[in-house]
């Protein structure tokens, strides 16, 4: 129900409202129906969302955003002196205590994901390019929580990556019946020459897509590897996944694809080599510097 939808339903007692009081008091007891319906809406639509994705809630790291006043300051007219505290949800709080039917579906919460429901893919692993996943040291944790979360759809595809992501996936899939996972070539570490390799085989046309967890929070000594990485996956038009948001909806995508008899076209990158609209224009330029420099060289003769 949206903010409407509340309004014209309290709205419908505002002629009852108005026998008992005047105009003005009963339009207010409108309004306050209606913030208070709006809010036990949104209530059951955030309870719904949580339970869906209560599975991977620590790769989201919800946070809960208040405006607070800064501490010893009043807020003026002209200017607000206010900032955003953010802390990290906790989704028991969006559920009360007598909420009989989430306490009880809480240990099953913990076991299955809705989200990655095992299926027969259209496609052997071996006929598509590989899939690159990368994290750095602080996204190692996130990285194995992401694949945990969506192993059946992950094992649908050939991996490959950097030694300690390569490391964490054989852990990951080590019960799998042999010969059911499909690894890609295993990189070095990535301030060793491992993002570099990536790079290598993106160009050779053996990695359709990439997803790579970056920590903002710290710098990395292979800074121009990083770079480079980022920006041959835009000049290969590649399907790259930078954040674990981004990740998630990619891996929707990626199951829509495989599912049933499959839908290639969703993901084009992993059949065919593509590049950014924009290479063209630089082949033209950089066949014109050469061709210029060619009669240069021939009217010298």
């Amino acid at each position: 129900m949206n903010h409407f939808a509340s309004f014209s339903a309290s709205y419908a007692t505002y002629e009852t409202d108005m026998d008992s009081t005047n105009a003005s008091m009963a339009m207010t007891k409108v309004l306050e129906k209606a913030v208070k319906q709006r809010r036990r809406d949104c209530n059951c639509m955030l309870r719904n969302i949580a339970k869906d994705i209560y599975a991977i809630r620590n790769i989201l790291c919800i946070q809960d955003n208040n405006i607070e006043k800064l501490a010893g300051k009043e807020k003026d007219e002209d200017s607000a002196l206010t900032m955003h505290a953010s802390s990290a949800i906790n989704f028991h709080d969006l559920f009360e205590e007598d909420d009989t039917e989430w306490n009880n579906s809480v240990g099953e919460l913990e076991e299955f994901n809705p989200m990655d429901p095992d299926f027969e893919a259209a496609f052997p692993a071996s006929d598509m390019r590989c899939l690159a996943l990368v994290s750095h040291n602080g996204m190692k944790k996130t990285m194995r929580e992401f694949v945990e979360a969506n192993r059946n759809l992950l094992k649908k595809f050939r991996l490959t990556g950097t030694n300690s992501t390569m490391t964490m996936l054989k852990e990951v899939f080590k019960d799998e019946p042999p010969g059911t996972i499909v690894f890609g070539p295993a990189c070095a570490s990535g301030p060793l020459g491992g993002d570099a390799e990536l790079v290598a085989h993106m160009v050779g046309g053996k990695i359709g897509g990439v997803i790579f967890f970056q920590d903002p929070m710290n710098a990395h000594p292979h800074r121009a590897d990083i770079d480079c990485l980022v920006r041959q996956a835009l000049v290969h038009n590649v399907v790259m996944a930078e954040t674990p948001t981004s990740a998630l909806m990619i891996c929707q995508t990626l199951r829509m694809a495989l599912i049933g008899k499959g839908r290639p076209e969703l993901i084009p990158s992993f059949f065919f080599s593509l590049q950014s609209p924009t290479v063209e224009a630089y082949k033209a330029g950089q066949k014109a510097v050469v061709d210029a420099q060619k009669a240069m060289v021939n009217a010298g003769k």
